[in-house]
């Protein structure tokens, strides 16, 4: 095994905040994505995973089936979350939300303008990764991300969203004139 891949079970095994169901889960997540993606760096999902939280939201929270909150480094799910949802798929979102955390942000969601676009993609690399067998909530917005992929290129996309900076995808915005503009 990859010693970074022992280094997260480790960080896993040593949470107090975790049940060993969700460790299993974690760490079988992260085996499907280093195998898929191995040039990705796992070294900011390690920190993460060493204190990761999982909690429930507020009734009035309306933040969708799951929310990873970057800032407390908790996984909150939704009270009212039913039988329709791929565990797998939303288990998937909050890892490649954490392997991508900033102390303020997930994946390219730098410019606030690209939050609903950054959603949309973290659904689609889950998709890729272990299928959506449930709801998912952003049908639209993956169509409209698929179609943007095109315009700024899927290499543009996927560079922007593991190093943390959107301002490429914007900029490939204005040069083809899409009418998103500083």
């Amino acid at each position: 095994m990859d010693t970074l891949l022992d280094q997260i079970k480790m960080s896993l095994d040593n949470n107090p905040n975790l049940n060993d169901d969700i460790r299993n889960k974690l760490f079988e997540l992260t085996i499907v994505f280093h195998r898929k993606l191995p040039n990705i760096s796992l070294v900011r999902l390690n920190e993460r995973l060493k204190d990761v939280k999982i909690s429930r939201m507020g009734k009035l929270e309306r933040k969708g089936a799951y929310y990873y909150d970057v800032f407390k480094n908790e996984i909150l799910f939704s009270k009212d979350l039913e039988g329709d949802y791929d565990i797998d798929n939303i288990f998937m979102k909050a890892l490649l939300q954490m392997m991508t955390s900033t102390q303020s942000f997930t994946g390219f969601n730098s410019d606030d303008r690209l939050r609903a676009l950054n959603l949309a993609y973290t659904e689609i690399l889950a998709n890729y990764m272990v299928g959506n067998e449930g709801v998912s909530d952003l049908e639209e917005e993956m169509l409209v991300t698929n179609l943007l992929s095109h315009i700024v290129g899927k290499d543009t996309m996927f560079n922007s969203y593991f190093s943390n900076n959107g301002e490429p995808i914007i900029r490939a915005m204005q040069e083809a004139e899409v009418g998103l503009y500083i």
